[in-house]
Parts: C-alpha cells; structure tokens; sequence
C-alpha cells in the first residue's frame, strides 16, 4: 500500500519517483571554441561557459545582491526556529522553462530505480481494484509526468540537500514572491540538518517502508509554513499584492485525480492545525522536537492522539495458500491509507473519523502466473465501536460503487462483484476488520472453502 501511495506522497517536495531516461546533452561540455580562417585573418570565438546540471539543463548564476538576500533570508530562518545550520545551504536557479525540464528529468530518472519491473504495474492494477482510477499504468506514467512539470515554484531535495527555484536570467534581485518560497525551502534544509533526513530517507528506501513518512512530512511542511508566514506578515499591504503578482505563470495542462491530493490535504491542512497546538504547549523548540518523534498520520489527523502518544500496533497477518498464487509484497496500513481508500467515495469527515480510529493493520499482494491480482488486508481498531466504524467506512466505500452489484451476505461477510470479475469480500470479528479484493473470480470462495477467509 505504502509503494502505490509513494509517488503521490513525494510529489509536491523533496524527491521524485520516476521512469524512462532521458536523452540529455553532454554534462561536460560546458565550453566550445569555433576557429575560422582565410588567407588573410584568423577569428576565434569563444562561447561563454554555461554551467549545466546533470541532466544539461542550465543553470543560472546569481548576483552579489541576491546572494546577499539569500545570506539574509538563511539569518531569518535560523533566528524562528532556533537552530543554526551546520553546513551552507545549497542553490540551483534555473529559468522557468529550465526548472520544469529539471522536475520532469529527475522523476523520469527516478522511477526505474523505484519501481522493478511490473511493480508499477501491480501498484495502478491495485488502484484500480479499490475503483480509485480507471486509467491504464502508461496514461498514469505520463500523467505524472506531465503534472510534475507544473506541480511546484521551488523545491528542497533530500537526497542531494539542493534547493531549486525558478528565477528570469539575468536578474539583479530576488523578489517578493521569490523570497518567501525560499524562505520555505530554506527551513526544509535547516530541517534536513536538524534530523539527517537524508538518511532518513534512505533508510526507508533500503527497508521499502515509508510507514514513518507522512506524518514527519506533516510536521515538516507545517513547520516551514509558519516560518514562512512569519516572514510574510513583515509585508505590508502594498507589498503583499507585489508578491501575489509576482507569482511565476505556471500553467499546468492536467489535472491529478482528486484523490491524489489527499496526502497533500494531511500535510497542508491537518499538519498546520497539529503543529499550531504543538506550539501553543512548548514553542517552536516543542515543533523542532515533533521532527524527531515521528508522529503517524493518525496523530496528525487527531491532536489528541499525538498528545497522548498513542501508536499503532502490530497486527500479524497470515500468509495464505492458494493454489497458482505466490505472495508478492506485503506492508502496514495507517490511517492515512483508510482516508486514501475511502474519501473519494465517502467524502473527508466519515474517511478521517474512521482513520482516527485504527488501532494497526497489515495487507499482503498475492500475484499469479497471468499477473492476476488479490490483496488481503487486516485492521484492529481503538476499541470495537472504532473497529466497527472501520468497517462500515470500508464495506460502503467498496460496495456502494455503481461498478459493483448489491453486495450479499456471504462466505460470513459482505461479498460483491463487478461486470468485470473484480470481487471483493469484508468480514469483521470482536477483533479485526478483514478484506479481501481481487481482479479475478473465485478467489475468495476457494479461501472460503479451504477455511482460511476468517482466519488470516
């Protein structure tokens, strides 16, 4: 669950996922020297240096002045969060068009390196099994793509610790608009510094769990949201309305599915509300040290809960037999993956209420010879009235959907299946919440029959 989530989770900040390399010019030549001659003078015509980053895209120099707001900004950074940078903050500045082709080039250089072959695939098909998309993994690639384009005015990377923004060329100084995003970037960085998120990032990367990502994230946006607010409300009237107007013009031709934006709505909505009463109680030091804590999307979701440090249990799933099926991946379930699943359907307050109840949960992808697949999942809740409140959350989100017929009392649940033999299955106990979704008939009647549906 979390591998189909990842590349909506990291498409507003930080690091790409992506696919197909580029073919790009040569990083190395920087300089060309063109000699022409006659028999009676020599010219020789220097072109001057453009420096270029890794994929050839230019990058822009900067003058002393903007150098100078750039020291300034940095002071201002470290005067509200109170931490000082342990090393220099790092800049790339790119023209408009030369930062687009830079978002797209690292997602597409990403992707192969995220996704092994067909995983990409499995994780749309997946998608496409709970009726969030219909679209196929090709048009989901390029519209990724397409949108990655489009998708920010500046960004932090954790891997490379670069800040990138948009500038024109040739330009003295940094303006408003400007400064107030790499007021945010800039607090990105000093938390990079602050917590190693670099190696954080890696970690989860060589574990292939992002379970701990969400909720950081939350604090973390909200964190440089406040330092940017800060900033901004030093701007008078006038000057606010300069800032808006000097908005770069990024026109984006697509438009992401609604439920892509729902992890963005965890860490631009929830995210400044749990980090506004974290500063209430302690400060800005009491948000420096949410960073460390790793908080879950359900303490994001509820104050509450991340008060009370409340955390998510294990919850064993067994591994099933059947035959012609192999298990393929397996992983966590949090609050955030029941809003995910459940929001398009059912709309954001019954999603969260029922996220905010969770107690843990697990789900394993099971695969067959014909890349058939079916997954099952098992959550626990707070308490029974949170568990049940799951599973209704989930058995109308499933089988209120036109695609599938009347859901029916069978197999010791609520089963349905679609004209195009997608089944799915939700049982629930004085202990779990159990589902079952598969893209091919009669999977569930035959763990039904070999006892195994209510016991995993």
């Amino acid at each position: 669950m979390k591998k189909q989530l990842l590349s909506i989770l990291l498409i507003w900040v930080l690091v790409a996922c992506s696919s197909e390399q580029a073919t790009l010019p040569d990083p190395e030549t920087t300089t060309s020297t063109t000699t022409t001659s006659t028999t009676t003078t020599s010219t020789t015509t220097t072109i001057p240096e453009v420096n270029l980053d890794e994929y050839g895209v230019e990058i822009l120099d900067i003058s002393e002045e903007m150098q100078q707001q750039l020291d300034d900004l940095a002071a201002f950074v470290v005067e509200k969060v109170g931490i000082d940078f342990t090393e220099e903050p790092k800049f790339r500045f790119y023209t408009l068009g030369g930062y687009q082709d830079y978002n797209e080039f690292s997602y597409l250089d990403e992707f192969e390196e995220d996704y092994e072959p067909g995983e990409w695939e499995r994780a749309v098909l997946s998608e496409q099994l709970w009726g969030l998309t219909t679209s196929s993994p090709a048009a989901m690639k390029q519209l990724l793509v397409e949108f990655m384009r489009c998708s920010s005015a500046g960004s932090y990377n954790l891997i490379d610790e670069l800040i990138r923004v948009p500038i024109k060329r040739n330009q003295k100084k940094l303006n408003l608009w400007e400064q107030s995003v790499l007021v945010h970037e800039l607090t990105h960085t000093l938390q990079g510094q602050i917590v190693d998120l670099k190696s954080w990032y890696e970690e989860m990367e060589e574990l292939d769990d992002f379970s701990n990502y969400a909720g950081r994230r939350a604090i973390m946006e909200a964190q440089a949201e406040i330092v940017q607010a800060y900033w901004e409300s030093n701007l008078d009237v006038y000057d606010r309305q300069q800032m808006n107007s000097q908005a770069p013009n990024i026109s984006c031709a697509v438009e992401l599915p609604s439920y892509f934006y729902i992890p963005n709505d965890l860490y631009y909505s929830f995210g400044p509300q749990l980090a506004k009463e974290i500063r209430t109680a302690g400060g800005m030091e009491a948000i420096n040290e949410a960073l460390y804590e790793l908080p879950t999307a359900e303490q994001v979701y509820s104050s509450e809960k991340y008060f009370a440090k409340e955390i998510y249990e294990d919850v064993p799933i067994g591994e099933l037999v059947l035959e012609g099926w192999s298990k393929i991946d397996d992983g966590t379930i949090d609050a955030l993956d029941i809003v995910y699943l459940t929001q398009p359907f059912l709309g954001r307050q019954l999603a969260v209420a029922a996220g905010i109840g969770i107690g843990g949960g697990s789900w394993i992808d099971y695969i067959d010879q014909n890349d058939n697949l079916f997954m099952t999942v098992k959550i626990s809740g707070d308490n029974y009235d949170d568990l049940f409140e799951i599973f209704e959350t989930f058995a109308n989100a499933i089988f209120l959907q036109d695609r599938f017929m009347e859901a029916e009392e069978k197999y010791s649940g609520f089963f349905g299946i679609t004209q195009n033999n997608t089944e799915a299955w939700i049982g629930v106990d004085a202990e779990f919440v159990r589902i079952v979704i598969s893209s091919t008939p009669n999977v569930i009647r035959d763990l039904y029959n070999s006892g195994q549906l209510v016991n995993y």
